[in-house]
């Protein structure tokens, strides 16, 4: 919650100051790079349920494994902002683990555990993104961009019964193209600025949409805070992409970090 507070407030101030702003603060710096750090805290929820290469799949991250996100996870990102175009590379990890007594019968990538078995789950995902914009609308202090770019999706989950033979090993990835529009804004002469997107792609069925708000103020002309959110979600329905499983995964992340820009 503070962070959305926080971001509510950066985004508030940078509107009003947008709209206020005067000659004296001179014109927004041409600064064109911006690197960052941030913790985050995302949230994960998953479930599979079906077939794939006549391997069976019944599963619920939270309702059977109970991951729950361990720690406060770093990650990166490096953004280059041109005349009418825009470059952004990012990479973010999480870890999660859980323990639970299972209250029925589920079934992990063709093998099965029975209900009331101990299961002690644990599971890394990664997310590295490349992102192309193309501002089509400009103003001094507001764009807005269409964009182009994807995600690559790495996990590697286990699943191990105390005293029994060696963990269940899953390591799905992906790779998931995203379109959609970016807008931008600035305002106390480029030391606040906002921005909203949305992203959404669909291919025989199966469907991501996300969408954020990130906002940024500057202590100096080079340095400052970051807060942001995003919400997506994925949606692959039998049939489409897996075969005959249908997955369905929902993320949720908040976060604080520091940005240099030059």
């Amino acid at each position: 919650m503070r962070v959305v507070s926080a971001l509510l407030l950066f985004t508030t101030v940078s509107a009003f100051a947008q709209l206020g702003r005067s000659d004296s603060y001179g014109p927004t710096p041409q600064l064109k790079w911006t690197f960052g750090a941030q913790k985050v805290q995302p949230t994960l929820s998953a479930s599979a349920a079906g077939s794939k290469d006549g391997k069976a799949s019944l599963v619920d991250t939270q309702a059977d494994l109970g991951l729950a996100r361990e720690g406060t996870p770093l990650g990166f990102f490096a953004e280059y902002q041109g005349q009418s175009q825009a470059f952004l590379i990012s990479y973010d990890s999480a870890r999660y683990a859980g323990n639970r007594i299972l209250s029925r019968d589920i079934a992990l990538n063709g093998t099965s555990y029975l209900m009331g078995t101990p299961l002690q789950t644990a599971a890394k995902v990664e997310l590295i993104e490349a992102m192309w914009t193309y501002k089509f609308v400009q103003r001094p202090d507001a764009w807005v961009g269409f964009d182009l770019g994807a995600q690559f999706l790495r996990a590697n989950v286990s699943a191990l019964v105390p005293l029994a033979p060696p963990p269940q090993k899953v390591s799905p990835t992906g790779l998931v193209p995203q379109i959609g529009i970016t807008g931008w804004s600035s305002g106390a002469g480029g030391l606040l600025e906002s921005r909203v997107y949305a992203r959404y792609f669909t291919y025989k069925g199966a469907s991501l949409t996300r969408y954020g708000l990130d906002a940024r103020a500057y202590f100096y002309p080079s340095f400052g805070l970051r807060a942001f959110f995003e919400d997506s979600r994925i949606r692959v329905p039998r049939g489409s992409l897996q075969q005959d499983l249908e997955v369905r995964v929902e993320r949720k992340v908040t976060g604080l970090g520091l940005v240099v820009r030059f």
